[in-house]
């Protein structure tokens, strides 16, 4: 505890040195927003290597590429593009490092810690949240009626197959910002996407699903802020 008390005391430290820094030469360019998110995002990359959080490790690697991909002269390469190679190669690295599953499993209603989660929630009314850290959630609610999932520089996979919708459909609530959510749902449901997006994006290939005539609808509403929503069907 001491030595993580001293890292993060240097840390923040260094933080500071870097704000008055960021006010002098190129970095002139970089704004208060740009400074902060930098601080948080280079927090996220130092945590996520001590505890071999791939997913995000790279996600703020990406984050950063977009940053100072100005001042620095960086080459052109879309956020989302940036973002899909982050994926790829957190699951690279996870298949050849795979860790035993005491190292990573942890078992708790919502998730703050930088350590990858998983748990099961049988709720009709889940809640969850996801910062700085990544987590998969398996639902199986009886009735499933609403639901409310907030990621913020993190990633979140939310498992419906082994839920029930309310005869009257259910209503879930997105917020994704500087992260991704992945939403794995049954063929046969409807899903009705009325998410807002800003600097983000919501991939829904509806070819994939068919759903019954007299299904239940799935509403998915919330925002996406320079993050990505993805809808799988299984």
């Amino acid at each position: 505890m001491k030595n993580r008390n001293w890292f993060w005391g240097i840390f923040f430290l260094l933080s500071a040195v870097f704000v008055i820094a960021s006010q002098v030469g190129f970095f002139v360019q970089i704004g208060f927003v740009s400074i902060l998110a930098t601080v948080l995002l280079a927090a996220m990359l130092i945590s996520s290597a001590l505890h071999r959080n791939y997913f995000g490790f790279f996600i703020s690697l990406a984050f950063l590429y977009v940053i100072y991909r100005q001042p620095l002269h960086l080459a052109e390469i879309s956020l989302w593009l940036l973002l899909l190679a982050a994926v790829f190669a957190s699951m690279g690295l996870s298949f050849l490092f795979h860790r035993r599953p005491k190292d990573y499993m942890n078992w708790h209603h919502g998730s703050d810690s930088m350590k990858p989660t998983m748990e099961n929630i049988d709720d009709n009314n889940p809640y969850a949240k996801v910062h700085f850290g990544s987590s998969s959630k398996y639902l199986h609610g009886e009735c499933l009626k609403s639901g409310q999932f907030d990621v913020s520089f993190g990633a979140l996979e939310l498992f419906f197959d082994q839920a029930h919708l309310s005869p009257d459909g259910a209503q879930v609530y997105l917020d994704c910002s500087f992260g991704a959510i992945q939403l794995y749902v049954p063929r046969s449901w409807k899903v009705i996407d009325k998410l807002n997006t800003s600097l983000g994006g919501v991939d829904n290939d509806i070819r994939l699903a068919h759903p019954d005539e007299n299904a239940p609808q799935l509403t998915l509403t919330g925002n996406v802020q320079f993050g990505g929503i993805e809808i799988h069907y299984i």
